[in-house]
């Protein structure tokens, strides 16, 4: 698909209207038009043009997930930048599980909000289909001003063949990267608490001996196993640190790599976990939801995001002592990470390009990952400065600890080469589940999750 450009600087070396399409054009008319600087006071304009909407007559629409605290920052910025600009700032609620079709059904009617929020999920697979804008000139001509805080490896885990078309929204180092623990089970059992630097061995000690599978007392659980991000950050804990064989899907997005030797190790080691009821089975979480055992007292340790740590906190309430550890390197000393998260992107058909960049270019902001923490209630953005920033700490401080993960670069999203994850992740999940459930065992059912799933990867990029 052919898709619109969005730059100040092919404006300014004379590009004509009719090569960069309707959102281009947008931009053309608000560069001739004055535009407000810092602290409201307009900026002087470089033309005049009676095309340009003033300020005042603009209305940005932002569309925003309402569940758990995603629309604070959005909401707050945006009514700063309302303030300062005169621009009016809406914002829509979409719910979330409803975003990734809305967006594409807003697209084709022209309903679309100018402002989007995404994951990885559906975040490529929207790009070829032109919804997204691509920012590359933009970030070229006119950059935030704290462009280069952020982290490269998050940068990079957004860009799809090189190019960019969004901002970093909520970052998880990995789905599964932070495991808390309940420091009273172990005090019970007389079991250490883990260490920095322990190891996948050492946790499977620790659950085994804290479990107590006759009183309802599990060992081990995870917020997710059969999605493939989140099995994929436990299994790029094993293998050799210099190998991506323990990837779920390789490295180029063209193949599933379940039936391996490192696969079948992982899968040896979990559903010895499952069998002997030191994990927990799908049948036995509370509401169908693994973590509220955890929240009940009644497991040792529980593998989450990072930014749940303080949730998990929160609704505990008291009622026991609980901390948290970094996911431990694998049997070669792997750490695994697998990045996923939110990203904020600008639609292709927006009417007013000009005042929309500026507005993302707010919502990329350090400052922003900050009121993501500290009012949201959600963890940072992409920004260094936010993930290390010393009021973030104190409300979450294993946010401090896991930004030492992302100094040194997180692994990308096993996002196929033709974008089709959410077909792969059903294919996947809906075959792993037997496996986890004791239905099928690997040797019998690893060649069928390849096929099942490769069957997608085979599949032509959409259009």
């Amino acid at each position: 698909m052919q898709r619109n450009s969005i730059t100040r600087r092919k404006f300014l070396q004379g590009v004509a209207v009719s090569s960069i399409g309707l959102v281009g054009a947008q931009l053309m008319a608000a560069c001739t038009a004055a535009v407000p600087a810092a602290g409201g006071t307009p900026a002087a304009a470089a033309t005049t043009s009676s095309s340009a909407p003033a300020a005042t007559d603009v209305t940005l629409r932002v569309q925003v997930a309402p569940e758990g605290g995603q629309g604070v920052m959005p909401t707050v910025l945006g009514q700063r930048y309302q303030d300062e600009s005169g621009v009016k700032v809406v914002i829509e609620e979409t719910i979330y599980t409803e975003i990734e079709t809305k967006t594409q059904t807003g697209f084709i009617s022209g309903t679309l909000q100018d402002l989007l929020y995404g994951h990885h999920r559906w975040l490529f697979i929207n790009f070829l289909k032109g919804i997204y804008a691509p920012i590359d000139d933009l970030l070229a001509s006119d950059p935030p001003k704290d462009y280069t805080d952020i982290y490269e490896s998050v940068m990079q885990g957004n860009a799809l063949d090189g190019k960019n078309f969004s901002f970093p929204g909520v970052v998880h180092p990995g789905g599964n990267i932070c495991v808390n623990y309940n420091k009273k089970i172990l005090a019970d059992k007389g079991v250490p608490e883990p260490k920095d630097g322990w190891t996948i061995n050492d946790w499977t000690e620790l659950a085994k001996a804290a479990a107590d599978p006759a009183n309802g007392i599990f060992g081990l659980g995870f917020d997710a196993m059969d999605a493939l991000h989140y099995y994929d950050n436990v299994s790029r804990s094993f293998g050799k640190p210099d190998s991506k064989d323990s990837w779920i899907i390789n490295e180029d997005g063209t193949k599933i790599q379940y039936n391996t030797p490192i696969h079948q190790e992982v899968a040896a080691w979990y559903s010895d976990l499952l069998e002997k009821q030191i994990a927990p089975k799908v049948a036995d979480y509370i509401d169908n939801d693994p973590s509220k055992i955890f929240l009940a007292g009644l497991n040792a340790t529980h593998a989450s995001t990072v930014g749940n740590t303080v949730s998990l906190i929160n609704q505990i309430n008291g009622a026991f002592e609980m901390d948290a550890i970094l996911l431990p390197v694998g049997p070669e000393g792997r750490q695994g990470t697998c990045y996923s998260g939110n990203q904020h992107m600008m639609n292709t058909k927006t009417k007013n390009a000009e005042q929309a960049w500026d507005l993302l270019k707010l919502y990329s902001s350090g400052e922003a990952g900050v009121i993501m923490v500290l009012q949201g209630k959600l963890q940072p953005n992409g920004h260094k400065s936010a993930w290390t920033d010393k009021d973030v700490n104190a409300v979450n401080r294993m946010l401090g600890v896991a930004a030492g993960l992302l100094d040194k670069g997180i692994e990308k999203f096993p996002m196929p080469a033709n974008t089709r994850f959410t077909e792969a992740n059903n294919a996947f999940a809906a075959e792993i589940d037997l496996i986890w459930s004791g239905d099928a065992t690997y040797a019998d059912h690893a060649a069928i999750v390849d096929q099942k799933v490769q069957a997608v990867l085979d599949l032509p990029r959409p259009t």
